[in-house]
């Protein structure tokens, strides 16, 4: 994608009423929320703006507090090319990860009920002297439908909530699905009326972080809620059609009834009494959409309402209640952690909660004879014995070994859960977005790196009772991501692993981070940048560029980058030359005057290499000529010359015989092993023999000349 032009002046004078077209003036902003989301640090010149693809103009000192998102700040937008349209942008903050592929799919589409997105792109932010993702937006004019979560709402009458409310949503849903997009950020305080009146209402920004990363836990369903957020993943339709249920759930009621409740005990009292009974709480709820409430809320996702099952329900339709599957009970209690259960999922809540206090009951087997003889669940108690021994044959240390078994047993025990390692709680398909957000926020990776040597992913996907078609290709991917941290050279790694599973994570290299490159074209551009200001002794090939290259250029670099991890200096310089030359040479641009001069002054290594001091300092003297071309090729074309190598060691060849032989000649002669008088002689008669030739070939010379004359 070619970055947003962008320009940084003094803001140009907005149109006079008689200039602009008549529109309505957006209404009083409403007030902040309760607890605002924190705002990016730096702050921006008065009267300062940007341009932002050539159109939209952005001014950086106003923004929109009650416009923000958890991980984007709003700030006024106007288009030049159609004044008085009313738009804003959100500024995505650079240590979250946009959803760049649903950008891509949903700009310029004008779609039911959902906020129109009128472009994005990448830009300078000068706030904080670097470049952001930003997405522009029309502005809702009636604002948010709930301030926030934390605050209450104005309850809209029961006869009217579905139409006004919940058809609009569902329809939105509906076109989001024929797009295979999951929203993955419904929530009250993400609903906005575009309308002064406040009758069209739309769904809000779903674009500015990892998916359901801005969600509370009360709005995700059980397993997504026990991830960290950056790890739930893009999730499916029926996990929109939840988080729908509890935001019209909550909208009905007027508040969040759980508003005060931690996050471990809104999942333990959905485990218990199901997530319709914990989010209605104590609170009325309207009988007439009751029906409707326990449809989308269901925790069994094969049974949880489906558009086409709301349209029926507001056609009149009565529908067949959902039945809740009761889990297998013991008649005798299992007592953990002071607590009495007769069912395994409760249990292995309680068990995570209470790590170090699970693996005893875990090792002196009184977990496998309750399952055992409790709950007759015979199968269930071999596959728990046959981890815990499994594990044992890890090695490693007791600590290690205890957190791997234990973490087995909760796979085993509650397959839906993600993937569960003490504080590091996952979903594989939300493990790739995770990992983006805390290398971005240059947070410890080891949990990461143990979630795919430890063979994590592999345990959970033997756990899983029924076969879905995706394990597969998750075998796959981290059998490959394996491989590359095993690979500790340049274009592995976990920086390797990072580019592979995300495909618009931009490149982190310190060298071009604050350039936002996304694309393997931006890498020179964003590099030429980086000369005037970088230190230049630095290689502009780090692990990070390498490795971005040969997640999203494979063909055209991956054998030079594997090359540049030679151990002789000359040939690792010159082959990191040769990895910049191809990619101008493919991707352009034709000139990099500053990137040319950096990669030039790296180059003394491979200068030396060669043995001829003449060819050494013709090669000093061209240098500067080719590097004010601008053109890395011709640099490496003449300074990695096969010919001119060739001929450089077959003189330093002849060189070193000669040299060989003088020195054999005078040991000889300084340990008499040749006579010196006989060698006088023999080096005397060659020398007659030479003047003899000599004096013969002028008197010719003089003969011939004077026969002509």
């Amino acid at each position: 994608m070619a970055e947003a032009a962008t320009d940084l002046k003094e803001a140009p004078a907005r149109p006079s009423a008689a200039e602009a077209p008549q529109a309505a003036p957006p209404p009083a902003a409403p007030p902040p929320p309760a607890t605002a989301p924190p705002r990016m640090a730096g702050q921006a010149a008065p009267g300062s703006f940007i341009i932002v693809r050539d159109r939209y103009t952005l001014y950086c000192d106003k923004p929109i507090p009650s416009l923000d998102m958890p991980n984007a700040q709003a700030f006024e937008v106007t288009d030049r090319k159609q004044e008085g349209r009313p738009l804003y942008a959100l500024i995505c903050k650079p240590e979250m990860l946009p959803r760049v592929s649903v950008m891509r799919a949903l700009k310029g589409h004008e779609m039911a009920h959902m906020l129109p997105m009128v472009d994005w792109g990448i830009a300078e932010w000068p706030p904080i002297d670097r470049k952001c993702a930003i997405v522009i937006y029309h502005r809702p004019l009636g604002g948010r439908l709930m301030e926030s979560m934390a605050g209450g709402g104005k309850r809209i009458p029961d006869h009217l909530f579905p139409k006004t409310i919940i058809k609009p949503l569902a329809d939105a849903l509906i076109e989001l699905g024929l797009k295979g997009i999951t929203h993955r950020a419904i929530r009250p305080d993400n609903l906005y009326y575009m309308d002064e009146a406040r009758t069209n209402i739309v769904l809000g920004d779903c674009v500015t972080c990892v998916p359901a990363n801005d969600q509370p836990v009360v709005l995700e369903p059980i397993e997504s809620g026990m991830c960290v957020p950056s790890a739930r993943g893009s999730g499916t339709f029926a996990d929109d059609m939840y988080a729908l249920g509890a935001t019209l759930l909550i909208l009905a009621i007027g508040r969040n009834a759980l508003q005060n409740v931690p996050d471990a005990e809104i999942i333990r009292r959905k485990i218990k009494d199901g997530s319709y009974g914990t989010l209605v709480s104590d609170e009325r709820v309207p009988v007439s959409l009751i029906e409707c409430f326990r449809g989308l809320l269901t925790d069994d996702m094969e049974q949880r309402w489906k558009p086409e099952n709301i349209e029926l329900w507001l056609a009149g339709k009565r529908l067949t209640p959902v039945q809740a599957r009761a889990e297998p009970q013991s008649q005798r209690a299992f007592k953990f952690a002071d607590m009495e259960f007769h069912s395994i999922r409760p249990l292995s809540y309680a068990m995570y909660l209470n790590w170090d206090k699970a693996i005893g009951v875990i090792t002196d087997g009184s977990l496998e004879i309750w399952i055992r003889r409790g709950l007759e669940l015979g199968d269930l108690a071999d596959a728990i014995a046959s981890s815990i021994k499994n594990s044992r044959a890890f090695g490693g240390q007791q600590k290690d070994q205890d957190d791997i078994t234990l973490s087995r047993v909760l796979m085993i025990l509650d397959p839906r859960a993600p993937v569960r390692m003490r504080d590091f709680r996952v979903a594989l398909e939300g493990f790739g977005g995770s990992l983006a957000v805390a290398t971005l926020a240059k947070q410890q990776l080891q949990p990461y790196t143990d979630f795919i040597n430890r063979e994590l992913w592999r345990h959970w996907i033997t756990a899983q009772t029924k076969y879905h078609a995706d394990n597969a290709q998750w075998e796959t991917v981290f059998k490959d991501l394996r491989n590359y941290l095993k690979d500790t050279n340049s274009g592995a790694g976990i920086e390797r692993c990072v580019y592979e599973l995300t495909e618009w994570m931009p490149c982190l290299s310190p060298l071009i981070v604050d350039q936002y490159v996304m694309e393997v074209k931006g890498v020179l551009p964003a590099l030429e940048v980086a000369s005037k200001t970088v230190n230049t002794k630095l290689w502009p090939v780090d692990r990070h560029v390498a490795a971005f290259m040969r997640a999203r250029y494979a063909k055209g670099v991956s054998t030079q980058i594997y090359a540049m991890n030679d151990p002789r200096p000359e040939r690792a310089t010159i082959v990191m030359l040769s990895v910049l030359a191809i990619v101008q040479w493919r991707l352009g641009p034709e000139t990099l005057f500053g990137l040319a001069s950096w990669v030039g002054g790296l180059m003394g290594t491979v200068i030396n290499a060669y043995q001829s001091r003449p060819k050494r300092k013709e090669i000093e003297r061209e240098m500067p000529k080719l590097i004010r071309k601008g053109n890395l090729a011709e640099i490496y074309n003449f300074l990695d010359n096969p010919e001119e190598r060739q001929r450089d060691a077959e003189g330093f060849a002849w060189a070193k015989a000669e040299y060989a032989a003088a020195e054999k000649q005078a040991f000889d002669l300084e340990h008499g092993q040749i006579d010196r008088q006989e060698s006088a002689i023999k080096s005397g008669q060659k020398s007659g023999a030479i003047a003899a030739v000599v004096i013969m070939l002028l008197t010719y010379t003089g003969f011939l000349v004077s026969n002509l004359f």
